[in-house]
């Protein structure tokens, strides 16, 4: 039995304590997610928002039948995306809007907000078991204040509810490791397949702890001859599996998600490595965090839970060099890292904590540090969310594409993909490519099409060549002398030119 149940907790020295420190510090990191919650979607990763939005969008107005019929069509045409995960988080927004009778942005921000702090729950309770409580306290408060997760965590993205359910996951897990019940071994399968259903990704986070600590607890004979463990992996597996074999097989579209992810040619480029580690420490928060989480690993009391979170890092490591690329740009991909981290950071306070123990002065200090955090956290998050205001956009789109009829063909060469003008300005146009879309095609050794080409592919029967993105249009130099030296304008604005392709 760990040392530390026989010390009292600082932070949680009865049950009463306990559920009031719990609940206060899940208040305020709750709290400080509701803060500007009417700002667009627009604030991180808003090609991956935007996309959710429309897919939710297109669901309400499936059902919205008092709408106005092209409104209808327009939100269902341009919630029919390909298929990439299914669309839980996009089903919840969506059925919400049908219950409050509109459509309203801000909602999926409380869900998303919602999933991630109910995930610190579970978060607690793993590492008030492995640790001790008032190393909960700190994991958890690590959990909730960490910088990147104050925005990251109320996207409306399905990386939040992912990366809670893999918490969850640990913990049920840990419980069965512990009790060996049928009702853990149930609960930690079911918890492992619904993180895997939502994203599939999630397995990178759970495979490697757990096969480590089901080889490291028990003979591989008894290990071989234990049902709950072969039930706790078909529950895991099922729900991933059948979605991926109906997207594959049935559907055929999902496939598709599968190519331009592997590029194992940067992994000989030193640029991957700086990036994937300044990827990590900004998710993290800082460097000096990131090395504090990571030495905190050594204070783990059992070899058992030194592997098993170290079976988690290695998943990490290897879902890195299998999404390289995407590990480079897209920095949610790292969001479980922070819970991850947060685990050993807990084990690391409850060493200071066995030193203040012994002095009662300092658990007043702690009380007191544990109060200032708490403070400080809700200051600098509701600043870092007041940082950037996205409210004028929405109509600056709307009245752009208000300038071309309804019912025109239209390329545009626009933000996010076109999402924003898409959602906001209720067209569904063609998007033209970007620089970044031809450097990652280059990476998969995709031939470049001659650029006459390309054209008069995308511009056969289009009426209008739509461009918000002037900064990119001079960088594509070929496209801009073609447009500016062959076709008339027909309307331009600041940040917006619109150009007449009908002969």
């Amino acid at each position: 039995m760990n040392s530390h149940r026989n010390n009292p907790s600082i932070f949680a020295p009865s049950s009463f304590w306990l559920v009031a420190v719990l609940l206060i510090v899940l208040a305020c990191g709750l709290a400080v997610r509701l803060f500007d919650l009417t700002d667009p979607p627009l604030d991180y990763a808003a090609t991956r928002q935007l996309r959710s939005a429309m897919i939710a969008r297109g669901m309400y107005y499936e059902h919205n039948i008092s709408a106005p019929e092209w409104k209808r069509e327009m939100a269902i045409s341009l919630g029919n995306r390909s298929m990439i995960e299914p669309n839980i988080v996009e089903s919840v927004v969506a059925g919400t809007y049908l219950i409050v009778g509109g459509e309203h942005l801000w909602i999926a921000r409380i869900y998303s907000a919602l999933y991630w702090v109910l995930g610190g729950v579970a978060l607690f309770f793993l590492v008030k078991e492995m640790v001790s409580a008032d190393g909960a306290v700190i994991a958890l408060v690590y959990y909730l204040l960490a910088p990147f997760g104050f925005i990251v965590s109320r996207t409306f993205i399905p990386d939040p509810l992912m990366t809670a359910l893999i918490v969850t996951a640990w913990w049920t897990f840990y419980r069965w490791h512990r009790t060996s019940t049928w009702k853990w071994a149930i609960l930690a399968g079911l918890a492992a397949g619904m993180a895997m259903f939502v994203k599939f990704i999630a397995i990178f986070f759970l495979l490697g702890g757990m096969a480590i600590v089901v080889l490291m607890r028990k003979k591989i004979t008894e290990t071989l001859r234990d049902g709950q463990i072969w039930v706790m992996m078909a529950l895991a597996a099922l729900p991933p599996l059948l979605y991926t074999a109906y997207g594959v097989f049935l559907v055929g579209t999902l496939g598709q998600q599968f190519q331009g992810r592997f590029f194992p040619q940067l992994w000989g480029d030193i640029k991957f490595y700086l990036q994937w580690k300044n990827a990590l420490a900004t998710v993290t928060g800082r460097d000096y965090i990131l090395l504090v989480g990571l030495i905190g690993l050594i204070f783990l009391k059992k070899w058992l839970q030194r592997g098993f979170l170290l079976g988690i890092w290695a998943g990490y490591v290897i879902y890195g060099f299998g999404f390289s690329y995407h590990f480079m740009t897209h920095y949610y991909y790292h969001l479980p890292a922070i819970p991850l981290l947060a685990i050993s950071i807990g084990a690391l306070a409850e060493y200071v904590f066995a030193w203040i123990r012994k002095h009662k002065i300092f658990k007043y200090l702690a009380w007191a540090g544990l109060a200032a955090i708490l403070i400080a956290g809700l200051v600098l998050g509701y600043g870092k969310l007041a940082e950037d205001d996205y409210r004028h956009e929405p109509d600056w789109y709307k009245t752009v594409a208000s300038l071309v009829e309804r019912d025109a063909s239209i390329i545009t060469l626009s933000q996010n993909y076109s999402y924003r003008i898409e959602y906001y300005g209720w067209i569904n146009p063609w998007n033209w490519p970007g620089t970044e879309d031809f450097e990652h095609a280059a990476l998969q050794g995709a031939e470049p099409e001659p650029f006459s080409k390309r054209f008069a592919d995308y511009t056969a029967g289009y009426d209008y060549f739509l461009v918000t993105r002037m900064d990119e249009l001079k960088r594509q130099e070929k496209l801009y002398n073609e447009l500016y030296n062959n076709y008339p304008i027909y309307k331009e604005g600041g940040g917006f030119v619109i150009f007449d392709l009908r002969p």
